[in-house]
Order: C-alpha cells, then structure tokens, then sequence
C-alpha cells in the first residue's frame, strides 16, 4: 500500500504547486476581489452534482462485477465470501484517492482491496478501470460535441480523441490484437515482464468491452458527467455578471476534461486548469482572467478533490481492520514480485471469464 500512497501524495503535492505557481503568476488579489458577491450555495448544488456522479459511476463498477462473474447469479460467484454492497461501495469509493496517478490508473486500488477482502482474482477485476476510463474518454467526447458547431475550430481535435478511443476499444477488446501486442512487448527490455503478467487482463477486458457492454458503461458516464458540467455552468453563473449558456459550459468542462485525461497528467492537473481558464475567458460573456482563475478553482474543489477527500475517508476505513490491511499489503506486494508464469501468477489468456 505504501507505494499507492506515495503516489497520491506525490499528486496532491503536485497539485498544490500548479496552484501556488498559478496564484504567484497571476494577481491572487484580484482573484480573492472576483469573489466578492459569489453566491456561495452554488460550491453546494456542485458538489451533490459531484456526488450524484459517484453513485452513477458506483453504478457502472456493479455492472462490471456482474459481467465478470463476480456478483452472485451472474454467472457464478468467484469470491469465496460474499461481497456486500456496502464493502463494495466502500471499496469503490477508496479508488477515488488515486485519482492523481497518470489517467487514473492509480484506481486500480479497488482491485487490490477486492482481492484482500473477497479473495477475487486481481486480474479479473483490473481491466475495469480501462473500461471506465474507456467510457468515460467516449461520454466526454459526446458532450464536447454539444455546441461544437459554434467552436468549429475545435472538432479535428475532438475527431481525432474520437478515432484514438475507438481504436483503443477495438484494440484491447479483442484478445487476438491485444495478446499479439503484448506478445511483442514481453521481448522487449524493461516492460518484458510487465507484459508477461498482463496477458491474464485479455480475458475480462474483452469481456467489458464488448460493445453492448461499453455501450452501457458510456450511456451512464454521459448523465455523470453532464452533472459535473451543470455544476461547472451553476459555479461558472454565481459570479456577479457572468452569463454563461449551458451549452457553451457542457463543451467547456468536457472538452478541457478530456484534454487533461488525454494529457496524462496525475488528474489532469495543469492541463485542465490552463485550458479551462483560457477559453471561458475567450468565450463566456463577463468573464475576466480573474474570475476565470476563480471558478476553475473553485470546480476542481469540487470535482476532483472532492473526489480525493471521499477517497481517502474510505480508504481509511477500509483500513481500520488490521486483518485487511495486511491482506491488502501482501496482494500489493505480490503483485509487484510475482515472476510471470510462476505459481500464483495470472492467469492465461486462455481461462474464460
């Protein structure tokens, strides 16, 4: 586990550099002045938009328990005691505290304390943090194209995200394409055994990429991100003189998203801030540099480290019991060391979900 920590704590610190340098470059003075006659219940309405997407996106982690085999009649049940809901929500839940790792990736937390608590395989659960960060690329692709037609000069980048998911979907969820890649990465120095150890992932993520499978994930992920954009457009308006449409705020927020996951930054950080308080200065009406400052401020608070804060309760709860704490160690820890191919290690691509 301590090597997951560091790497979030690595994130927020990083995170709170971007902010102080972003703050030292531009006139914190001003920024502190722009919200004089904010209406502050609008940060509320943000984060039960907030809130609201972590179920949906709690959702979408339940059906893909379920796909997998995992759930109880759903073709059959590979942990050998029952996942509750609430350890699941829990479990859930912790994987949002790495949300500062390179796209996520981090979250694949949630694997490993499934393993620790439930005894299920860590690599048939790991591609669902692929799938989700799949879905999620394609429902911020969806809502980007809202309004595009009055940002024209932006749809070949939004076309070609597009092409890279879709090629990403059709790669990985196919066992031939993406057992061959992985094939040739193992010859090669370096992520030779990484790539070994990764062939016991073809199986459950050909499974949740399938297309009506994907297809369900990226539905939800639309409505849960289209509530962070009303939270962003609810924010971007509490500012005296602001007059932002919500159309114009949709295309805003996802577009700047997905140019922060797409950056592959620990939470997009930078990337996201510096696109976002650019182009609401350029197209929303009454919009200064100083209070564009202030309102991605303000919905990164409530988005992604919101997210953050909700994470680490969780995980600290998933803590508290020192048998699972060791348990979650040891998968961790065997996980880095087990050799490929090796007792223990995972599976082959030939074992069906």
């Amino acid at each position: 586990m301590s090597r997951l920590l560091r790497r979030t704590l690595i994130g927020v610190v990083f995170g709170v550099v971007v902010y102080i340098v972003w703050l030292l470059v531009s006139d914190a003075r001003e920024v502190a002045d722009s919200l004089q006659g904010f209406a502050w219940s609008a940060v509320a309405w943000a984060l039960l938009a907030s809130s609201l997407n972590y179920l949906l996106r709690f959702w979408k982690w339940e059906l893909a328990l379920g796909w997998l085999g995992v759930r109880a009649g759903s073709g059959g049940l590979h942990a050998p005691t029952e996942l509750k809901l609430g350890r699941s929500l829990e479990i859930y839940l912790a994987g949002l505290s790495m949300s500062v790792t390179p796209g996520k990736v981090g979250e694949v937390l949630r694997s490993v304390l499934l393993k620790a608590s439930n005894e299920v395989p860590f690599t048939r659960t790991a591609p669902i943090v692929v799938a989700d960060r799949l879905s999620d690329l394609i429902a911020l692709i969806v809502l980007a194209l809202i309004g595009i037609s009055e940002f024209a000069e932006f749809l070949p980048y939004v076309i070609a995200a597009l092409v890279l998911v879709v090629a990403g979907v059709v790669v990985l969820g196919s066992p031939k394409l993406f057992g061959g890649i992985l094939n040739v990465c193992a010859k090669l120095p370096v992520i030779g055994g990484l790539a070994q150890r990764a062939h016991g992932l073809i199986d459950s993520a050909a499974v949740l990429l399938e297309l009506r499978y994907i297809t369900v994930l990226s539905a939800i992920s639309v409505v849960g991100w289209g509530l962070e954009c009303v939270g962003y457009w609810v924010i971007l308006n509490a500012f005296p003189g602001v007059e932002a449409g919500l159309p114009l705020c949709v295309f805003l927020w996802s577009a700047t998203t997905l140019i922060g996951a797409l950056s592959f930054l620990p939470g997009g950080l930078g990337a996201t801030e510096g696109s976002l308080g650019v182009l609401v200065a350029r197209f929303a009406v009454g919009v200064s540099g100083s209070i564009a400052m202030a309102s991605t401020l303000l919905i990164r608070l409530c988005t992604l480290w919101y997210g953050e804060l909700v994470g680490a309760i969780a995980l600290v709860s998933f803590m508290r019991d020192p048998k699972l704490r060791a348990a979650a160690r040891e998968v961790e820890q065997a996980a880095r060391e087990t050799p490929p191919n090796a007792p223990g290690s995972p599976p082959p691509p030939s074992e069906s979900p």
